[in-house]
């Protein structure tokens, strides 16, 4: 399979497959967590109010909700209609719109905050996304999302069985067949008949070069165990953290 078609697939899957689980996961299974508020501190801390944007807003909850009771002008865009729909319904105030985070549907130097957290391993193109996310921040305003660590050994086991389920998608495509058995048995209606890598964690690495090529001043936080956060120094394994957390001021 091409890469393009691959990149294609992943769209596809996380707008009409993924959006059937994660409509509901976000708040019955992953809830409001300390990191998803020190994320907020961090970020009221350096921009006070103004117009902000979530890339990959989901349903809206959590951040774009206390982002919009705290006075802020909110704005999202995701790629499913099916979360963007909800995210209307249940904050009416939100400017939510469906898009790509890969070509974000907005002006130059718009929004004084840009964010994007638990969704850029889902990016089939994250440097691009990255680029978006920056032009269409202000200058001075602030530019944070985060990713799945790939040189975490958890992250990298994770994924490698995912990739291993990939490129032997005829050895385990029974098993997913059961799987989806089940799922419909339960009411279930997050179901793919295939297999697809959605998933993709990043190596930092990767960013860094980025940014050194283009001359972008950013920092590095991690996500620590007990979910606070904690800056990135030269002291620290890359192996360490499972979450890395960039903040650019443009």
């Amino acid at each position: 399979m091409k890469f393009k078609d691959n990149m294609s697939i992943r769209k596809k899957y996380m707008r009409d497959i993924y959006s059937q689980y994660w409509i509901t996961a976000r708040e019955k299974i992953y809830g409001f967590t300390q990191y998803d508020k020190n994320l907020i501190k961090y970020i009221t801390e350096k921009i006070g109010g103004g117009r902000v944007l979530e890339v990959g807003i989901g349903n809206g909850y959590p951040f774009a909700d206390y982002f919009q009771k705290k006075g802020y002008d909110v704005y999202g865009i995701d790629i499913s209609p099916l979360l963007v729909e909800k995210c209307k319904r249940l904050f009416p105030d939100v400017n939510c719109v469906v898009g790509d985070a890969e070509n974000l549907p907005y002006e130059d130097c718009f929004f004084d905050v840009v964010y994007c957290f638990h969704s850029t391993w889902y990016f089939p193109d994250l440097i691009k996304a990255i680029s978006e996310m920056m032009r269409v921040a202000v200058p001075k305003g602030l530019v944070i999302f985060d990713i799945q660590n790939l040189n975490n050994n958890i992250i990298s086991s994770s994924y490698l069985k995912r990739l291993s389920r990939y490129n032997n998608r005829f050895f385990y495509y029974p098993i997913h067949f059961m799987k989806n058995i089940v799922k419909i048995f339960l009411g279930r209606k997050d179901i793919s008949w295939r297999i697809v890598l959605h998933e993709v964690p990043t190596r930092p690495e990767t960013l860094y070069d980025y940014f050194r090529k283009s001359k972008i001043n950013y920092k590095v936080m991690v996500r620590n165990e007990d979910d606070s956060l904690g800056m990135m120094n030269s002291s620290d394994s890359f192996v360490d953290f499972s979450r890395l957390v960039f903040a650019i001021i443009k």
